[in-house]
């Protein structure tokens, strides 16, 4: 056990002498992701740095036509009711913030990035430098409910835009109405893969060995 985490420090703001001018509307056209020039920079829309107020694929958001099912496999899992195009923001990982400086000390930083369960490491460290951790177990959207495939057709997605970082979910493929919403938990195998592509029904076992 961890034991308790201490308060998170928010990311500083920018003083006001040292601030950047605006670069204006970033947006072009109708903002879709293969020409919106926000996310060429893995940056998420905002109203005053987009052309359509952030109404658009880019902009953090969770949409109402992903719903919950029950796998009968991998416990609740998410589909959608609408088509979806690839580049989609299709929801925003959400959770409790905690911050800690290692999670044992003196471990090298690559065998600090792990995520397990319903606990996300940010990429991006906090004033202090430390890391960054959202927990979905007790509190969050539906995008905690998506499970894992080898073969996903979404990602998990850090963008930031000044000092705000968000995980966004956005599609890696065209879904129809009706596909299920999945994602690549990592290459950290706490958990015991049951996707379609690895799935056997004779035995409950995955067929495709780890990559590692």
């Amino acid at each position: 056990m961890l034991g308790a985490l201490p308060t998170l420090t928010l990311l500083r703001r920018t003083p006001a002498n040292l601030r950047r001018k605006s670069r204006g509307l970033r947006c072009v056209g109708d903002c879709f992701w293969d020409v919106c020039k926000n996310v060429a920079s893995a940056t998420f829309c905002t109203p005053k740095g987009c052309n359509l107020s952030a109404k658009c694929s880019n902009a953090p958001r969770t949409i109402r036509t992903l719903k919950l099912f029950d796998t009968g496999r991998v416990g609740l899992g998410v589909y959608t009711t609408t088509d979806l195009d690839i580049g989609d923001v299709v929801g925003e990982y959400c959770g409790e913030l905690s911050e800690l400086p290692a999670v044992i000390k003196g471990q090298p930083d690559q065998a600090v990035k792990q995520n397990s369960g319903y606990t996300l490491l940010y990429n991006a460290k906090s004033a202090k430098k430390n890391y960054v951790y959202v927990d979905a177990l007790n509190c969050g959207s539906i995008t905690r409910f998506k499970s894992h495939a080898c073969d996903p057709n979404a990602a998990f997605v850090e963008q930031q835009t000044r000092t705000r970082v968000k995980v966004l979910v956005k599609m890696l493929k065209d879904v129809k109405a009706g596909a299920q919403i999945t994602v690549h938990y990592g290459n950290e195998r706490w958990f015991r893969c049951a996707c379609d592509d690895c799935w056997s029904d004779d035995d409950g076992e995955c067929e495709q060995e780890d990559d590692a």
